[in-house]
């Protein structure tokens, strides 16, 4: 596919991908993990100078300055490059939790193995690359990363099979996995061409108020959370009373306080912990983790795993999962780990 050469495009909103009930297999689809991250576009420009943009705009380099130098894992510059910024374990699954921990210096950052997960390419060697098809962006993306950079990683991918790699991703704790039509072009708008299947529970919630400290517990005793509907009320979800370490709690106490305000910001008053609770402006954004929704639209066993700078709360709203796409032609024979894929970056 022969492109006009042109300058460097400016996303201003990812692709996103749409919720869908259950894993699926499909010739038509490539499978990939679903990193759980902060979503990023990486713009590296002719001096190798990174500039990573969240996709409500915000500047992550600011908080992830491990990654100023990723530049240097590329073969060509300047290149655009969809992606995730994510925190590794020495097996390397990602997880939102240690990356917020990692921001609240709850560990050591030399210990936290941040990382950026390149799996897609919107510019390279000249060429806007949005219309090109999906399989063709992978691997020119393979070709212009070094083997073994330090700190980015190739999103590797199966084609058909994503009822194997659902299982294996279950199996090993993950959050789930993503399907991707191989043909599709690069919409900056949420879409079918991209679906996810999670193997556990995860939603984004908008907190309005928060308990007093029970027993030994010392800051706050839980969150109160919401969703915000389609009609502009924010509905409450549950109480969030787990997922806090001493540190975090403190920190995110901090954050609360100067958002006090008289009056519940819930259209549904919760009807426990009132008495000792304190509301405040629904401006913070928690990533929580659940078992089930229940018949009122609470969450069962909610935790908490942290912040989310990168979502606004008005972009809160209930994932309802739609049926999933039609199963294509049979799978073929297994296919191997395509060019440039590595498990993870170096430490």
């Amino acid at each position: 596919m022969k492109l006009a050469k042109r300058s460097m495009p400016k996303i201003t909103t990812p692709m996103l991908a749409t919720l869908v009930d259950a894993p699926f297999d499909g010739n038509d689809w490539l499978f990939e993990i679903k990193w759980d991250g902060f979503r990023a576009i990486a713009a590296i420009d002719e001096r190798r100078e990174v500039t990573l943009t969240s996709r409500n705009g915000l500047d992550l380099l600011e908080r992830f300055p491990e990654l100023a130098d990723m530049g240097r894992d590329f073969t060509a510059v300047p290149a655009l490059v969809d992606g995730e910024i994510v925190s590794l374990d020495a097996s390397g699954r990602s997880s939102f939790q240690r990356l917020q921990n990692h921001l609240s210096h709850v560990q050591n950052g030399a210990n936290a193995n941040i990382a950026f997960v390149a799996f897609d390419v919107l510019y390279a060697k000249g060429d806007d690359l949005r219309q090109m098809p999906l399989e063709e962006r992978k691997a020119m993306l393979a070709s212009i990363l070094k083997k073994g950079g330090r700190r980015v990683l190739y999103s590797a991918h199966v084609v058909a099979r994503g009822k194997e790699l659902f299982a294996a991703a279950s199996a090993k704790g993950l959050e789930g996995i993503i399907a991707k039509r191989r043909v599709s072009t690069y919409l900056e708008k949420r879409t079918r061409e991209w679906v996810k299947i999670k193997a556990q529970k995860n939603q984004e919630c908008v907190i309005g108020g928060y308990t007093d400290p029970q027993g030994a517990r010392t800051g706050f005793g839980s969150l109160h959370v919401g969703l915000y509907d389609a009609s502009g009320r924010l509905n409450y979800a549950g109480n969030v009373g787990t997922g806090f370490s001493r540190a975090v709690a403190s920190e995110l106490l901090d954050r609360m306080k100067p958002l006090a305000i008289a009056k519940c910001p819930f259209a549904q008053r919760p009807t426990k912990h009132v008495r000792d609770s304190h509301w405040i402006s629904p401006e913070l954004v928690a990533q929580v983790r659940f078992s089930e929704w229940t018949d009122d639209g609470r969450m069962r066993h909610p935790a908490f795993l942290g912040l989310r700078t990168d979502k606004k709360p008005r972009e809160c709203t209930r994932e309802i999962e739609e049926p999933r796409p039609a199963a294509a032609a049979a799978a073929p024979a297994r296919a191997g780990k395509p060019r440039g894929a590595r498990s993870r970056p170096r430490a």
